[in-house]
């Protein structure tokens, strides 16, 4: 059962997740809130799919490569902490998906996301 409080962690991690600018690179501010939702995932045994999201500057083939390898690198870091890696699944959508505009750096900031979903 996933409860609200599950859904905090997650909505938490998604807000506070951060890359080195176009890479892969997981910032140190993310691990506090990544080290909460590997101990959920461990300790309730969920499933957890990461859907990577990029922003629309740079190629179609460069953005979905970099969301993959975003999405990648959550997934190694929660393994790296206990997470089953069978249990994860990690995909990259590029720049298909926003959820904002992609005309100001606010929207672009937006744009360029991991999402997490327990299941």
């Amino acid at each position: 059962i996933i409860t609200e409080d599950d859904k905090r962690v997650l909505a938490e991690a998604i807000k506070d997740l951060q890359f080195a600018t176009g890479k892969a690179t997981i910032l140190n501010t993310s691990y506090p809130s990544l080290d909460r939702v590997a101990s959920l995932v461990v300790e309730k045994n969920f499933s957890l799919k990461l859907a990577g999201h990029t922003d629309d500057v740079g190629s179609d083939a460069a953005n979905l490569k970099l969301s993959k390898n975003r999405a990648e690198a959550v997934k190694a870091y929660l393994v790296k902490k206990g997470a089953n890696p069978s249990r994860i699944e990690a995909t990259g959508y590029g720049e298909t998906q926003p959820i904002e505009t992609n005309k100001t750096n606010e929207g672009r900031q937006k744009n360029r996301r991991v999402e997490f979903s327990l299941f």
